[in-house]
C-alpha cells in the first residue's frame, strides 16, 4: 500500500508543478501530513524582492472539511526575519464536496483522480 501512495502522491505533485512552475521560481517541499495519502506541500519563491509562501493541502478524500485546514493555515516560522506573503490551496480529485470549504480557499481540482460515486478512480489519458 506504502507504493501506491507514493505513486499518487507523485502524479498530484507533477500537478501542482504545472500550476506553480520552477521556472517561476517556485521550490516544492512535500510534507506528509498524518496517516494515509494527505500531503503537505510548501512552495516557497522570491518574488520582486519578497518571500512568498504558498502551502497546498492535497487530500484524496470525498469530503473536505475545516478542520482538515488547521495545519494548512499555520503560517510557516521564518527564521530571517522577513515578512513573507502567505497564500493557501487544496487540491482535491474531481467530484470530491468541498462545499464546506471558505469561498476564497483556492481550490484546484486534480487532472489525476476523481470520483465516480463512493469510489476514486485513476483518470485515463
Amino acid at each position: 500500500m506504502g507504493i501506491c501512495t507514493d505513486i499518487m502522491n507523485d502524479f498530484v505533485l507533477q500537478e501542482i508543478k504545472r500550476l506553480y512552475s520552477s521556472y517561476d521560481g517556485w521550490k516544492m517541499t512535500p510534507r506528509k501530513k498524518g496517516a494515509g495519502y494527505d500531503t503537505l506541500v510548501l512552495l516557497e519563491r522570491s518574488n520582486d524582492g519578497h518571500r512568498e509562501i504558498t502551502k497546498v493541502l492535497v487530500t484524496f478524500k470525498k469530503e473536505v472539511t475545516l478542520d482538515m485546514l488547521d495545519e494548512l493555515i499555520r503560517p510557516e516560522p521564518v527564521y530571517d526575519g522577513s515578512r513573507p506573503r502567505y497564500d493557501y490551496a487544496v487540491i482535491v480529485p474531481a467530484n470530491a464536496d468541498t462545499s464546506s470549504l471558505p469561498k476564497e480557499l483556492k481550490v484546484f481540482i486534480m487532472l489525476s483522480f476523481a470520483f465516480e460515486g463512493k469510489d476514486l478512480i485513476w483518470v485515463y489519458k
